[in-house]
């Protein structure tokens, strides 16, 4: 998995090593761990402390497409606890038929939770062979790479996987796709908000992930994109305003606050991370009950792009064009002397 990483993108990872077990139930109670003693998945949130990162991307190769009798994954659930707490992600990969992959797609209503549906055939230089193994790991790079070359905001849908040593080559199960055609496999599939890969020919040449979707059933939180960008911005806000924890309050300080924030969102709209944004002291939340007990409340409202997935072009028909093709024709006509 690591590799598979690595072929996408040089990123820092994190890993939690568990017991094995030959049974299954044992094998994914050891992989879930346990939320006190932070053991299995729930580990990850002492990687800042051990690794001096907090992750962002969790993934659970190999242990994420099962439904447990006929129930939502644990290994799923746990990271989705976790990922709330780090404002990251979650990669799952879902199960080999359509079906049951859209019976898994009902189990959750998350925006941190990002489905991948097929696996991915991805060249082993051990072997010497293409090897089927779990979408997770390789979007996982994928999405680093493209963070760290075009930014935070940017989707990582439309971008290409690389191949190479442990790079993407194929997938398992055929996905027929075509922009305008709703009834391609790829658009069924996001349009159920489950992420694919895709080699489209021409312009879409080579396997690139398709699909912007997360699990989140609001219509505002659907994009990946739009999590994390505001993810960031608001976790790049706290870390500037800690700075002014415990002082006294004056106006001086909190001017100052004021103006660092709205200057942090006034940049990032420059850089395309916000459509707009901007910050402001309320009254009704700031009660002297309140700041007495130094509580004190700022509002901001910074608005993430949303990617441009749906591009709309309406065709007319215009005979009126041809009284101007007309036109243009007597007159060329009788530049050379013709009579019309």
């Amino acid at each position: 998995a690591i590799k598979r990483i690595y072929a996408q993108h040089g990123a820092a990872v994190s890993v939690v090593r568990v017991a094995t077990s030959t049974v299954a139930d044992t094998q994914m109670a050891n992989v879930v761990g346990d939320a006190t003693a932070k053991t299995g998945i729930y580990a990850h949130l002492q990687a800042r402390e051990l690794c001096g990162f907090k992750p962002k991307t969790l993934i659970a190769p190999g242990f994420t497409s099962t439904r447990p009798g006929a129930a939502a994954n644990p290994a799923v659930g746990a990271m989705l606890a976790v990922a709330t707490r780090l404002r990251g992600r979650v990669y799952a990969d879902l199960p080999s038929t359509l079906s049951a992959a859209l019976a898994y797609r009902a189990d959750f209503t998350d925006a941190r939770l990002v489905g991948f549906f097929p696996m991915l055939r991805t060249w082993d230089s051990v072997t010497g062979t293409y090897v089927d193994t779990p979408a997770s790991s390789s979007a996982a790079g994928l999405t680093s790479r493209v963070h760290a070359e075009k930014g935070f905001w940017w989707s990582p849908s439309n971008q290409p996987y690389n191949s190479g040593d442990g790079g993407v080559g194929g997938v398992t199960t055929p996905i027929d796709f075509g922009i305008d055609d709703a009834n391609s496999l790829a658009n069924i599939l996001n349009s159920n908000q489950i992420v694919t890969t895709i080699n489209g020919g021409d312009d879409f040449a080579g396997w690139r992930r398709w699909g912007n979707g997360n699990f989140s059933n609001d219509p505002l939180w659907q994009f990946e994109a739009v999590r994390t960008s505001l993810d960031m911005v608001y976790e790049a806000i706290q870390a500037a305003e800690a700075y002014a924890i415990d002082r006294p309050p004056s106006v001086q300080l909190l001017r100052e606050m004021a103006q660092g924030v709205q200057a942090f969102m006034d940049y990032c709209g420059k850089l395309g991370a916000l459509i707009g944004g901007k910050i402001w002291l309320d009254p009704e939340r700031n009660t002297p009950q309140q700041t007495a007990q130094g509580i004190w409340a700022w509002d901001i409202d910074p608005e993430a792009p949303a990617p441009m997935e749906h591009i709309q072009i309406y065709a007319h028909r215009n005979t009126g064009y041809y009284t101007d093709f007309v036109k243009r024709v007597v007159q060329e006509l009788n530049t050379l002397g013709v009579a019309a």
